[in-house]
């Protein structure tokens, strides 16, 4: 009887830490796999593009907000992307927490367009983790449309984690 309560434990144990991992995803696992990175699809042509630097501030103009910026890098009117937003603060979020900003912003930066700026999107963010430098966001099928067309944020996005806004 007692070597089956023992395993009976053991097979629980081993049940609850896998649920728990489940969907977790570390820093290492997406340099080791890089295809797990958010990547932006341009759907009117197909072409897939990442940002190259995403930062989330812990302080921002706004009290008890935490902002996030992710830029494409890009150089010219047509590949230079940013993403803004603002959301609760990451010290108070919690590993699968949705994220639903305050304010968000997806805009091609050098465009005279006004329209090639939209602060709506369809999609799920969600929190993954945080670490004393960085925060790690999930972006399910987030769609932004603007004059420029259709752009979908699919993937984990790294984002290096700083203080307070520069």
């Amino acid at each position: 009887m007692k070597q089956i309560l023992i395993t009976i434990a053991l097979v629980a144990a081993v049940l609850s830490g896998a649920s728990c991992s489940k969907g977790y995803i570390s820093p290492e696992d997406l340099m080791q796999h890089p295809s797990k990175n958010a990547q932006i699809t341009n759907k009117s042509d197909n072409s897939v593009t990442t940002f190259k630097t995403a930062e989330v501030y812990r302080r921002s103009d706004y009290e008890g907000k935490s902002r996030l910026i992710a830029r494409s890098g890009g150089k010219m009117v047509e590949d230079a992307f940013w993403l803004r937003m603002y959301f609760d603060c990451v010290d108070n979020l919690n590993a699968g927490d949705k994220i639903i900003p305050d304010s968000c912003m997806f805009s091609f930066i050098f465009s005279s367009d006004s329209n090639a700026t939209t602060h709506e999107y369809d999609g799920t963010i969600t929190f993954i983790d945080k670490g004393s430098d960085f925060v790690i966001l999930h972006f399910d099928k987030v769609l932004f449309t603007c004059s420029f067309g259709e752009y979908k944020i699919d993937g984990y996005l790294y984002c290096t984690l700083q203080n307070c806004r520069p």
